[in-house]
């Protein structure tokens, strides 16, 4: 990782600003930040302004300033002070994700992805190679929001441990005299040399050029107004004139012929598989209350060939859980507000809290499946997909989720058979479109892209269970095996 780290000993010092100075700078960079505001609407880049900096820099003012320079209306200010049951119940990210701007518009973040990491090692609750792995996910999700176009601008407010206490504990002008001072002013307590060492730290670790840090000397108010409006414009400004360093895509070797090696031939009878699937629906179901008392979340995606038999699967797997416990998300192209947002967004935002199931009926590898063959997507951004992906499940593994993703896999044959099947029963013919034949005639351009798919995100987080699917009981029986045991395997 390239570093281009300013030591905070090194931040250029000003003579400070008067204000007459001060509005007609402010006069001018207002008109810009509002053109540059303007520019971004109806364009495919969302503004990410992450402001950091000790408690008494100044952040909150400048947030004001913003808001009074630019159109408010299309400026979204999110704070993260106070955690809710709801965040802490899903991964980390899950908060985040949530508040991310769409296109053309602008999001502030006042306490970020940054906060937790800096508070833990302060306490010294984590350790150094916990520290490093948290740097790398912060890099890589910076990464991923600006290769889908994000601007992402990281500004920290840097003032000194006087300024600061000076800061903290003026007076707020109300009558009641509340002092400004945080709940947890962990800087006051003495450490101010040791959280500053921490942020330095974690700037260095976290300073790529895709997604640079900017410091912003914050005693003057001025000029810590003017400094941080001026980053913000060039920022936009460079992004709209595609000036971008975007992450290089490598080359993808021939993958594995994974789906060769199912053996199709795989049956249940039909007395057989009636007395498994009473026996491990009735275990599931119990499974299911455990991992709620428990906490744990189940995520399983359900991927498959156009017939394979995914619906009939996941009804089996659904009539064994209370419907109290789990959510069924069925995926089908974006819409309008989900293409506004990062390709991951619609995914994060339907995780379901601590203890119960989320359950993919298609999912996020549409990007690399469906939307690669028939170039929905730009091929950097399906090559892409697969870090994104792997980031994404190593994050809700992390969190304690059980994650299992099933591929049903049948023969070309068997699906001919059944799309037959569908156009002469009445009560299936909804289930045979125009795409789904379409789609049978590139067959050998989506199995090599499934095969890449099990290659590239078969992890030992979230490996991919490969289901023989030509025998629809034996198919539901494997599935519901591999939940079982997977939740057995999470659960004390």
């Amino acid at each position: 990782m390239d570093c281009y780290f300013l030591m905070f000993d090194t931040i250029e010092v000003h003579a400070p600003m008067n204000k007459s100075s001060f509005e007609k700078r402010a006069r001018a960079l207002r008109q810009q930040l509002l053109q540059s505001q303007f520019s971004l609407q109806g364009s495919r880049h969302p503004v990410i302004i992450v402001l950091a900096g000790l408690d008494g820099s100044g952040k909150g003012v400048l947030v004001h300033r913003l808001n009074e320079w630019m159109d408010p209306s299309g400026i979204d200010t999110n704070t993260y002070w106070e955690h809710s049951d709801e965040e802490e119940s899903r991964p980390y990210f899950w908060r985040y994700w949530q508040k991310l701007p769409p296109r053309g518009r602008i999001g502030i973040f006042l306490g970020s992805w940054y906060t937790q990491a800096t508070q833990k090692r302060l306490l010294s609750n984590i350790v150094d190679a916990e520290f490093e792995h948290t740097c790398r996910k912060i890099r890589n999700f910076e990464r991923h929001l600006s290769d889908d176009g994000a601007v992402v601008i990281k500004i920290w407010l840097h003032v000194s441990e006087a300024t600061q206490q000076r800061q903290l504990e003026e007076k707020a002008p109300r009558k009641q005299q509340i002092p400004r001072v945080t709940e947890h002013p962990y800087e006051l307590q003495g450490k101010y040399n040791q959280t500053l060492a921490i942020y330095e730290e974690l700037i260095e670790k976290t300073q790529t050029e895709q997604c640079p840090w900017h410091i912003v000397n914050g005693e003057d108010r001025y000029h810590r107004e003017i400094n941080a409006g001026e980053i913000i414009r060039d920022a936009i400004n460079s992004r709209l004139n595609n000036i971008a360093q975007l992450t290089q895509v490598p080359g993808l070797p021939e993958p594995h012929d994974f789906l060769a090696s199912i053996n199709l031939d795989e049956s249940l009878q039909k007395d057989e598989y009636k007395r498994e699937l009473r026996k491990y629906q009735s275990r599931l179901q119990d499974l299911a209350w455990i991992a709620y008392n428990q906490k744990k979340s189940l995520v399983a995606v359900f991927e498959g060939w156009d017939g394979a038999g995914k619906g009939s699967a996941i009804r089996r797997v659904t009539g064994a859980i209370d419907p109290r416990l789990y959510k069924l998300v069925q995926i089908a192209a974006p819409s309008d507000e989900e293409h506004a947002r990062q390709y991951s967004w619609r995914f994060w935002r339907q995780l379901q809290r601590d203890g119960r199931a989320t359950l993919f009926d298609r999912s996020w590898y549409g990007r690399v499946m469906v939307e690669r063959v028939e170039q929905f997507a730009k091929e950097e951004e399906w090559k892409r997909a697969y870090g994104e992906i792997n980031d994404f499940e190593q994050e809700l593994s992390e969190h304690g989720s059980v994650v299992v993703k099933f591929w049903i896999h049948i023969s070309k044959e068997e699906q001919l058979a059944r799309f037959k099947d569908r156009e002469e029963e009445a009560h299936k013919r909804h289930k045979i479109t125009d795409e789904d034949w379409r789609n049978r005639e590139k067959w050998p351009a989506y199995e090599k892209a499934v095969n890449q798919m099990i290659e590239q995100t078969d992890t030992e987080e979230a490996p991919w269970v490969l289901v023989a699917g030509n025998n629809k009981y034996y198919a539901r029986i494997r599935i519901l095996k591999a939940l079982c045991k997977s939740l057995e395997k999470a659960l004390s």
